[in-house]
């Protein structure tokens, strides 16, 4: 015969530190919509201060960047983005895995106006090698192998 096992029903003794973490936990609100989108704006703007001391903190005001906050039914991280002019924008989140990692992104207009090419940041280095090749462009992306118009293989701009 199986049985199952109930635990007992053990509550820690009034005032002890468990009783009081408890009691913190249960009183504890996650963070606003706010602090969600002025801490996303906070974490872009070190970020591209610390990582792209010659390029991007250069250009990218701290008030640059809006806020959004997480979207927790979709898995989303707090983000932020900020305009460069152009069409272009910067798209700054940290990963929710093991490194707690920032992702920079760059979001280019094609060439056709239908939609936006993404393309990840992973150093210094790497924005100046983009940016050479979007420099000629006027800062549109070029479509390659890609007919263009409705039918463009980019992220769609709706």
């Amino acid at each position: 015969m199986t049985e199952t096992l109930t635990p007992p029903a053990i509550s820690p003794a009034a005032g002890s530190p468990l009783a009081l973490l408890f009691d913190i936990v249960a009183t504890a609100a996650r963070l606003t919509t706010d602090e969600e989108r002025d801490g996303a704006e906070t974490a872009a703007a070190d970020h591209v201060y610390a990582a792209y001391p010659d390029t991007l903190g250069r250009v990218v005001d701290h008030d640059a960047w809006t806020g959004y906050p997480a979207l927790r039914d979709q898995a989303l991280q707090p983000s932020a983005v900020a305009h460069l002019g152009g069409g272009l924008w910067l798209h700054h989140t940290i990963t929710t895995d093991a490194d707690y990692r920032d992702v920079l992104t760059l979001l280019v207009p094609c060439t056709c106006r239908y939609g936006y090419v993404l393309s990840l940041i992973e150093d210094e280095r790497d924005l100046l090698e983009l940016l050479q090749e979007l420099r000629p462009t006027g800062g549109r992306a070029v479509h390659r192998g890609d007919t263009g118009g409705p039918y463009c293989a980019s992220t769609p701009n709706r």
